[in-house]
C-alpha cells in the first residue's frame, strides 16, 4: 500500500511540474514576446526540478512530456525544433535526477545543464547528417548558451531553492541517496 500512495503522489507531482512546463513559456511569451523561451528557457524549469525532486526516471518523463503536451497544446516549440528539444530535455531529467541522487543540488543542477547542452549538440549534429542539413552544432549550442543566460541564472538560484523547499514540506520528495 505504502508503494502505491508513493507513486501516484510522485506521478502527482511528476504531472503538475509537466503542467507547470506547458504553463510558463506561454507566460514568458505573453510578457516578453517569443524572444522571451530562448532568453529564460522557462521549460527547463521544471523539467530539471522534477528530475532532482522525484530521480532520473521521472525526469527523463518530464522531459519527453513537457515539450510534446506543449507543442501539440500551444504549437511551442516549433515542429522543426521539437526532436532537439525532446533529447534536450529528457537528459536534463535524466541527469539531473541521476546526479540528485549521488551529489549536493548544485553540482547535480550544473552537471544536468551540462550534459543536457551536450545531448542538444549531439541531437543537432546527427539530426543534420541524416537529414543532410548545414548545422553547426557547436555554433548554435554557444549561441542558446549565451542567448539563454539570464534562464541558466534564473535555474541555478530557483531550481534548488524550490526543490529545498518542496524536499522539506514533502517527505516523498526525498531523493535517496
Amino acid at each position: 500500500m505504502v508503494k502505491q500512495k508513493d507513486f501516484t503522489r510522485r506521478l502527482c507531482a511528476a504531472s503538475l511540474l509537466i503542467a507547470v512546463g506547458v504553463l510558463l513559456p506561454q507566460i514568458f511569451h505573453l510578457i516578453g514576446g517569443r524572444a522571451a523561451g530562448s532568453v529564460f528557457s522557462p521549460m527547463h524549469l521544471p523539467v530539471l526540478i522534477c528530475g532532482l525532486l522525484l530521480g532520473p526516471a521521472w525526469g527523463a518523463a518530464a522531459g519527453l512530456a513537457t515539450p510534446l503536451l506543449s507543442a501539440l497544446l500551444s504549437g511551442m516549440p516549433p515542429m522543426a525544433l521539437l526532436p532537439f528539444m525532446l533529447c534536450e530535455l529528457t537528459a536534463y531529467g535524466a541527469v539531473s535526477g541521476a546526479l540528485a541522487k549521488k551529489l549536493p543540488l548544485y553540482p547535480a543542477l550544473i552537471g544536468a545543464q551540462v550534459a543536457g547542452r551536450i545531448v542538444y549538440a549531439l541531437a543537432l549534429f546527427v539530426g543534420g547528417t541524416l537529414f543532410g542539413m548545414q548545422c553547426a552544432a557547436p555554433a548554435s549550442v554557444l549561441t542558446s548558451v549565451v542567448t539563454g543566460l539570464p534562464g541558466i541564472l534564473l535555474q541555478l538560484i530557483f531550481a534548488p531553492l524550490l526543490v529545498t523547499l518542496l524536499r522539506r514540506q514533502l517527505t516523498f520528495l526525498r531523493v535517496s541517496r
